[in-house]
C-alpha cells in the first residue's frame, strides 16, 4: 500500500500517513512471527533428520533384547558389587575374630547365608563363626601362648650338653667323625 493509493481514496495526507505507519508495525509484528515460526520449522526439520538417522543407526536391532542385555549387565554389577562388599566385610570380621590365617577361616564358611545388611553391616556371620571356632578353635588366636614346636636332636641342651665331645656333636648332626659328611 502506498500514500498516493490512500489520498486517492479521499483520505488526507495526514490520515493516510498514519494509515500507512500502522499498516508498516501491523506488517512488521506479523514478519517478526513469520520469522520465529520459520526458524522453529527449520529447528524441528533437522531435529527430525537428525532423529532419522540415529533411528537407522539401529535399523534391524532388537531394542527389547538390548533393554534386557542392560538390565543383565546391570544385575551382575550389582550382584558382582555386592560379593566383592561381603567378601571384604568378612575379611575384616575374621581379623577381629583374630583368625590365623583368613583364607583358610574363609573357606571353611558358607559365603550363601551372609548379605549386607540396609545399615551396611555383615549378617550370617556370628552363627557360623562361633560354630568355627568351637570345631576349629587352632584357626583362631585365643590370645594365650603362641604354639612351638619342639625338635628331638638327642642331646639335652641344658647342663648336659658341657660335657659332649666334638665326635658326639658330629654324630648328632650327621657329620663324620674327622669333620666331613659321611
Amino acid at each position: 500500500m502506498e500514500l498516493k493509493q490512500l489520498t486517492d481514496l479521499g483520505l488526507t495526507e495526514e490520515q493516510a500517513k498514519q494509515a500507512l505507519e500502522l499498516h508498516t508495525a501491523e506488517l512488521t509484528a506479523e514478519q517478526g512471527k513469520t520469522a520465529d515460526l520459520t526458524a522453529q520449522l527449520e529447528a524441528a526439520q533437522k531435529n527430525v533428520t537428525e532423529l532419522t538417522e540415529q533411528v537407522k543407526k539401529f535399523d534391524g536391532e532388537d531394542i527389547e533384547g538390548l533393554k534386557q542385555a542392560a538390565k543383565d549387565w546391570e544385575q551382575k554389577y550389582n550382584a558382582d558389587l555386592t560379593a566383592a562388599k561381603i567378601d571384604k566385610a568378612l575379611e575384616v570380621a575374621l581379623i577381629g575374630a583374630k583368625a590365623r590365617d583368613i583364607g583358610i577361616a574363609k573357606s571353611q564358611l558358607d559365603n550363601s547365608l551372609l548379605s549386607i545388611g540396609e545399615d551396611g553391616k555383615l549378617t550370617g556371620l556370628d552363627e557360623q563363626l562361633d560354630k568355627l571356632k568351637a570345631e576349629k578353635a587352632f584357626l583362631f588366636d585365643d590370645g594365650g601362648e603362641k604354639p612351638s614346636a619342639h625338635i628331638d636332636t638327642g642331646i639335652d641342651h641344658g647342663t648336659a650338653s658341657e660335657g659332649l665331645t666334638d665326635e658326639q656333636a658330629r654324630a648328632v648332626m650327621g657329620l663324620s667323625a674327622n669333620g666331613g659328611n659321611k
